[in-house]
Formats: structure tokens, C-alpha cells, sequence
């Protein structure tokens, strides 16, 4: 009876197997399939099963050329517990390949996987990357750095501290030594404390930036003395960065030194911003009466609860003399991003395209800028156009300029939006983006704005630029994400009808 039931087993264990093998010779099939659509479903399919020869499939949807497939492969391998498949991915299908974006995206995905990662591996992958693949070296810190602060980094943790310090002195990118700077603090705070040190009182801005950042997770009086001073910087960045600290520390002491802050600071988006982190954690509207705000502050008694948004730049309030399309502005240092793709010029209102009410409303905005504000304006389709290469003085001749190119600007096609975030962050002096569009972006190697967000969160720390977004026609679940990034960055989002 026994040897019956397992013969009847085994047979059943070979047609599922024979079942399973057809399964993934069909969806192996979907991968070459035409549409985009057709094989992002089948990526899914293939990682939902859950066995290797799926999991190898989806592997090699890295280098897809449609960015909806490859953004959903690198998404779903995050959240593979493979250890056997991480490894892997160190090899020629992942960090090794030829295709330089699968190289990144495995990068990105180590980050994730929620398994141990070996972090000799890290320093021997980190090691091999050629010098000059900036954007993938500072992917593999990025990764390590969310691995040790998951606990997910096993084995010597002091080999991938070295590879990431040797980084950190370095004459490499100014940003990547930042970024190899918060791994080593991660790794280790107290091993790391020279270097922050050193950061600290550095020529170069975003390493500043970066000795804040890696302050924040010190003790709370040292915390407090390194971000006082830095609001004395000249960078308004760095000083964004101290303010950030300020308002994650809630004390006494904190606040003063943000009331005070507010009373002198000259940028308008620093000001406003630190009015509203009084307003939210006060409950108090008493406007810029600093008076008002030192009162409330000597009645904190230790340190404010700060809830689930610690850390979370909040946005500016209050009223400006310019808005575009319905949000206020209040940057004196901003760019506008306005996407191009096929809702611009194929929805109507009344008689009139998107674009036509467009043409009017960026007119308004424009003439309206005060003195002194300095913008650029960069609509984009499958690649950014932009108008000049740097933000110029809002004054009538360039006001003139800009608006005439806009109003001749009449490509169309697919809106990359994160190519052209990246383009408008290469400029040093923005400290705002202003994004005009849809809510779904559809162009370029980024499809799945979720993992968007997290890429240009991160790309922005030592940038320190809010993102401002007016949504036309988002879907809600879009839009949700639109005002994360909002969040994230000190900026905010809204939604327009466009009329």
C-alpha cells in the first residue's frame, strides 16, 4: 500500500514538473513577445513561481529594452531571498555584464534583497568596478550602506568599510565621496568620526552636506553643535542640511536656533520651509513673529515627538507673488520641468490643446517672477530640451527668450521625466524643480516611479533640491506618489484641471 502511494506520488511530482516546464517555456516565449506589456506580465509570472530557471529568466529581463520590463525585473529580484541568486548577481548576469544599465540595476537591487550579503563580496565588487563608473560605484555604497542598516551585512564588515574609505579620501566625484562617506559612518560611526570630521570643514559643498548627514545619527549635543554652525554657511544647501537636523532633533535649543535662522536667512524656500515645520509641530499660526516662536520654544520641555515624518523636509507655506499653474512659487532659484508627452498635445480644453493653455500659464508665471529670481525652463519628451544650460536673471529680455522658445517648442513623444530631473540637478545653483505633467512617466530607462523616487531621493541628498509637482489628470495611485517625493524633498505636490 505504501510503495503504491508513493508511485502515486512520484508520478504526480513528474506531471507537475513537465507542468512547470511548459509554464516556462511559455513565458520564456512572452519575454520575446512584441509588446512591453505582454513581457513586464510574464517577468511577473516567472518571479512568482518562485524556482531558479524562473528566477534566471527574469535575470536577463535586466537588460530588456523597454524600461516598464526592466524596471519590473529589477523591482521583483529586490525581493528575492535567494542568497544563491544575490551571488550570482556579483557575476557576468548582474555587476559583470556588459550591458552598462543591467551592471547598475544589479547595483541597485543588492540594496534590497532582504537576504545576507557577504560584505567581503561588496569590497571585492566595489574594488573591481572601473574608476571611471561613478553612478555604479556610488549605486554599490548606496547598496551597502541600506544593507547595514537592515542588519542584512554578514562576514568581515571591515574589508567593505576599507573599500569604501579608500573612496572617501579620494580625488573621485565630490558626491560619490559622500556617498562612500555615509557607508563608512553606517558601517562604522565611530571608525568613521575622523572622516566626518574632516567633512565637516571641507572647501567642497556636498561634502559639507554629507558630514551633516552622517552628523545627524550622532549624539544629540554634537548633532546640535556642528548643524549651529553650519547655518552660518554660505551654501544654501549646507544650510538646508543643518535645518533638516535641527528640526529631527525637536529640542529646545533646536528650535531657537530655527526661529532664529528663520528671522536671517535670505533664501525664501528656507525661510517659508522652516515655517512650517513650526506650524506643524506647534499647532501655531503666528506667521514669521519670531517673538511669538522663542515663547512657544522656552515652553518645550525635551525633545518633540516628531511621529513617522522624522527627518521628512515639510513644505513651504504661505503666499508668493508668482505661481505656475496654480502652485505658488516661492524659489528665487528654480527650474521648470514640463512634460511633452501625448496628453499635451492631444487633450483639449474647449478649442484649445493642453499646450495652448500651457503657452499662457508659463507666460503668467514668468512675467511675474520677482526681482532677482533666477529660473530655466526644460520641457522634455523622450529626452530633455532644454532652454539654457543654467539658470538665468528673470529679467524682460530672457523672460522674452524663454517665452518664445517655449511657445515654438512643439516636440512630442514619451516624457522622460527622471533624464530630465537628473539634467536639471546638474545645475548648482536650483533649489527647486517645478514639474508640470501627467503623473506617468513613460520614457527613458526609468518606467516605475516608485523605484523612481527612491533613486532621485537618494541622487538629491547632497543636492538638497525640492520637488514641486502640479499633476493634470494623475491617476490617485500616481499621484500618492508624486506627494512622497514632495515630502522627501521639502517641496509639495498639487492638482490642476488646467483651464
Amino acid at each position: 500500500m505504501a510503495s503504491s502511494r508513493l508511485a502515486r506520488a512520484a508520478c504526480l511530482l513528474l506531471v507537475l514538473a513537465a507542468s512547470g516546464d511548459r509554464d516556462l517555456a511559455d513565458l520564456e516565449q512572452e519575454l520575446r513577445a512584441p509588446k512591453p506589456e505582454t513581457r513586464r506580465a510574464a517577468v511577473q509570472k516567472l518571479a512568482a513561481m518562485h524556482v531558479r530557471r524562473a528566477w534566471d529568466l527574469v535575470v536577463g529581463a535586466l537588460s530588456d529594452s523597454d524600461s516598464m520590463v526592466a524596471d519590473e525585473a529589477e523591482v521583483l529580484l529586490g525581493a528575492s531571498d535567494d542568497p544563491k541568486l544575490a551571488r550570482d548577481l556579483l557575476g557576468g548576469a548582474g555587476l559583470r555584464a556588459r550591458d552598462a544599465w543591467v551592471r547598475l540595476r544589479a547595483a541597485e537591487v543588492f540594496g534590497r534583497m532582504p537576504v545576507e550579503l557577504d560584505a567581503e563580496l561588496f569590497a571585492r565588487a566595489l574594488a573591481s568596478v572601473d574608476a571611471n563608473e561613478t553612478d555604479l560605484r556610488r549605486m554599490l555604497l548606496w547598496s551597502i550602506e541600506r544593507s547595514a542598516r537592515a542588519k542584512r551585512l554578514a562576514g568581515d564588515r571591515a574589508k567593505a568599510w576599507r573599500s569604501a574609505e579608500a573612496i572617501v579620501t579620494s580625488r573621485a566625484d565630490l558626491e560619490l565621496r559622500g556617498a562612500a562617506l555615509q557607508a563608512i559612518a553606517t558601517l562604522d560611526p565611530i571608525a568613521a568620526h575622523p572622516a566626518v570630521v574632516e567633512a565637516l570643514s571641507a572647501r567642497e559643498a556636498p561634502l559639507r552636506v554629507a558630514g551633516l548627514l552622517a552628523s545627524a545619527e550622532s549624539t544629540e549635543q554634537e548633532c546640535l553643535t556642528v548643524s549651529e554652525r553650519a547655518l552660518e554657511d554660505t551654501e544654501p544647501r549646507v544650510r538646508v542640511q543643518a535645518i533638516e537636523n535641527l528640526e529631527k532633533l525637536g529640542s529646545r535649543a533646536a528650535i531657537l536656533a530655527l526661529v532664529h535662522q528663520m528671522e536671517i536667512e535670505t533664501r525664501e524656500r528656507l525661510r517659508y520651509g522652516i515655517l512650517a515645520w513650526l506650524r506643524a509641530r506647534s499647532g501655531l499660526d503666528v506667521g514669521f513673529d519670531a517673538a511669538a516662536w522663542r515663547g512657544w520654544a522656552e515652553k518645550v520641555d525635551g525633545r518633540l515627538a516628531t511621529g513617522g515624518g522624522a527627518g521628512d523636509r515639510l513644505p513651504p507655506v504661505g503666499g508668493t507673488k508668482a505661481s505656475f499653474a496654480g502652485m505658488s512659487l516661492i524659489s528665487d532659484r528654480v527650474c521648470f520641468l514640463v512634460d511633452f508627452s501625448g496628453s499635451t498635445w492631444q487633450t483639449k480644453v474647449g478649442e484649445r490643446t493642453r499646450k495652448e493653455i500651457l503657452d499662457e500659464k508659463l507666460r503668467a508665471a514668468l512675467e511675474a517672477l520677482p526681482a532677482g529670481t533666477r529660473f530655466n525652463v526644460i520641457p522634455y519628451t523622450n529626452d530633455p530640451i532644454p532652454w539654457e544650460k543654467r539658470l538665468v536673471a528673470s529679467d524682460k529680455g530672457s523672460v522674452k527668450r524663454a517665452l518664445d522658445f517655449f511657445e515654438r517648442c512643439h516636440q512630442s513623444g514619451r516624457g522622460n521625466f527622471y533624464d530630465a530631473a537628473l539634467l536639471a540637478l546638474e545645475d548648482p545653483e536650483v533649489d527647486t524643480l517645478v514639474v508640470l505633467t501627467d503623473g506617468v512617466p513613460t520614457g527613458g530607462h526609468r518606467w516605475n516611479l516608485e523605484l523612481m523616487i527612491e533613486l532621485l531621493v537618494e541622487r538629491n541628498r547632497y543636492r538638497k533640491v525640492a520637488f514641486d509637482s502640479v499633476l493634470v489628470d494623475a491617476p490617485k495611485s500616481k499621484a500618492r506618489l508624486w506627494a512622497d517625493l514632495a515630502r522627501r524633498t521639502g517641496g509639495r505636490s498639487t492638482t490642476t484641471d488646467l483651464k
